[in-house]
């Protein structure tokens, strides 16, 4: 039948300019939908940063905001030098430099890489250091997923042997969970989060490289630790989350329907499909998280986070299998991933692995259950002809659910060993886990220098006093400046020796301007973080430092900790 969409090729040649360098490789509104939907996709980041943001301690969440923002930004320059070339190598041109580059296939390409690395930044938030989170990202974006990607789409191995996921369950989803699953394993909990915590043994501590004890990682009983802890609530901001997960529904119906990567020769039917049912696929999950609700409070509560995680784990089960079901096996589609989501987010409190806004459980389990799902309830279509067991498939039945359980086992595997190499690498060079110090003062101030008033205060001379205090204490108890500690009263109300002259040298504060004050402070907190850098990464304490003479056994680290958050300071003096 003849239709608008014949020989577009030869006239969409026709039209187009010679200067505009790139061969045309599609029609005008393919490349239109691409872009659209690329964008549309990348918006998605911001509804993972609300989600993330809503979990975190107040003091950290500024770093889980830059870290979504680093997946973008450095995932960019991954993905254009290394993983384009990786996913799509044969299949498109990716001279960069000085041939043909498919924008509109590298833009749509990348929204799908930089969305499976995000999913590592909620599991590992409050304790990962930033810069080793930068690098797994990155590794992320331009290595693990281009191979997932290559594998299930890019007439890879996977593909051949009829291995299906149109949106990415499995190789978008339940890679990124794997990986996070690695990284929370690696990491350990946040402080405090599992109060009888134990840690790895055996194997698990050769495997992981643990190096605390179980204590380490329990509710801190020192006085100055216990001043900065803050109970862990398990979500501080519902309205945030509702809005990050309402911004992530949105997403969600552009990031399936962009599969087709067309809307014409008939494509625009499958993205009509795929739209509706991944928004009965959410209302499905809904459903079920409100069902869950009631089941574990015996009431008519619904809980707002297991309602959330129970919608994104319904959208993750929708992506595989959307463009080939119909609305109604969708919505059951979507129900049985929320319900494994939620069991599967207690049973990693349960094993006392910590991810602390369910992004295993919402994206791997729903992510397999999607992928198998297809050899269940697959009918064909105008761009598939896939049938599944439910609907007449006999043995191709079969072996299309082998494929997919092979394609779930094989992916799974690789991005577990890359994630684990990256890791080990980077636990080596530089450390995966913040120092206990950082993490307890809070990743905002330690890495981002931004101190929201908890630390030391809007008042730049009280900040300037505390800081100078600090430091005084610092280099009191350090190596380098070799005298006695602080002759203030300590954490645990004990005096101590008095302190070298040159570190109580009085400053003059009435005659700084403000502009000078601010340069003090920044200068004073360079310097502070190298001295708490050299003496407390390896947790040394003060008889460490000072052996027997030490006239108690409180940590450095506390010490220093207490110092940041004294509010007794002395009175400033009048300007």
């Amino acid at each position: 039948m003849m239709g608008p969409d014949n020989n577009w090729l030869q006239l969409m040649l026709d039209l187009t300019p010679a200067e505009c360098g790139l061969t045309r490789l599609r029609h005008r509104a393919d490349n239109a939908f691409m872009v659209n939907m690329g964008a549309r996709i990348i918006q998605m980041q911001s509804g993972f940063a609300m989600l993330e943001s809503a979990y975190v301690q107040p003091n950290g969440s500024a770093n889980i905001m830059m870290k979504n923002m680093m997946d973008l930004f450095v995932g960019a320059v991954a993905y254009l030098f290394c993983g384009y070339w990786i996913s799509h190598g044969e299949t498109h041109m990716t001279a960069f430099l000085g041939g043909d580059l498919d924008f509109s296939q590298w833009f749509c390409s990348f929204s799908y890489a930089t969305t499976s690395a995000t999913i590592d930044s909620g599991a590992l938030a409050g304790r990962i250091a930033f810069w080793a989170y930068v690098v797994l990202s990155t590794v992320m974006t331009g290595i693990t997923y281009p191979l997932a990607a290559r594998w299930s789409w890019g007439n890879g191995w996977l593909q051949q042997l009829g291995f299906v996921d149109f949106a990415g369950s499995a190789v978008v989803h339940m890679l990124g969970a794997v990986s996070a699953l690695v990284g929370a394993c690696f990491c350990g909990p946040r402080i405090g989060r599992f109060p009888s915590y134990r840690c790895w043994r055996g194997l698990g501590k050769w495997l992981f490289r643990e190096k605390n004890s179980s204590e380490y990682y329990q509710i801190p009983k020192e006085p100055s630790e216990k001043n900065l802890f803050r109970p862990f609530v398990r979500c501080r901001h519902p309205v945030q989350l509702l809005f990050g997960t309402w911004l992530l529904l949105v997403g969600f119906l552009a990031f399936n329907p962009a599969s087709t990567l067309a809307v014409t020769e008939d494509a625009d039917l499958v993205v009509g499909r795929a739209s509706v049912c991944t928004l009965l696929a959410a209302a499905g999950g809904g459903l079920g998280g409100m069902l869950w609700s009631m089941a574990i409070t015996r009431s008519t509560v619904v809980l707002v986070p297991e309602v959330s995680n129970a919608v994104i784990a319904a959208l993750v089960a929708s992506c595989a299998c959307c463009n080939a079901i119909n609305p109604v096996v969708a919505m059951f589609v979507g129900f049985v991933g929320a319900i494994l989501a939620l069991a599967c987010d207690a049973l990693l409190v349960r094993l006392q692995i910590d991810d602390p806004v369910g992004a295993v459980a919402a994206h791997g389990p729903p992510g397999v259950w999607g992928t198998v799902a297809v050899a269940f309830f697959a009918e064909p279509n105008c761009q598939s002809d896939v049938q599944g067991l439910l609907y007449g498939a006999s043995t191709a039945g079969w072996q299309l659910l082998a494929v997919q359980i092979l394609g779930v086992v094989a992916l799974s595997a690789m991005s577990a060993g890359v994630t684990y190499i990256t890791l080990l690498f980077i636990d080596i060079i530089m450390g995966v886990r913040c120092s206990r110090a950082c993490e307890l003062i809070g990743l905002d101030f330690w890495e981002h220098q931004f101190d929201d008033g908890s630390v030391a205060g809007d008042n730049p001379i009280k900040r300037m006093s505390t800081l100078r205090k600090t430091f005084q204490r610092a280099s009191s108890c350090c190596c380098y400046c070799g005298s006695a500690p602080d002759a203030e009263q300590d954490a645990l109300g004990q005096p101590a020796s008095a302190p070298h002259p040159a570190a109580t040298k009085p400053s003059n504060l009435e005659n700084l301007s403000h502009a000078e004050l601010s340069m003090k402070i920044q200068s004073l907190e360079v310097k502070l973080e190298r001295l708490m850098t050299a003496m407390l990464q390896d947790g040394s304490t003060s008889q460490d430092i000072f052996g027997g003479e030490s006239s108690h056994s409180q940590s450095f680290r506390a010490a220093c900790i207490n110092a940041y958050v004294d509010k007794m300071t002395e009175t400033p003096p009048a300007m």
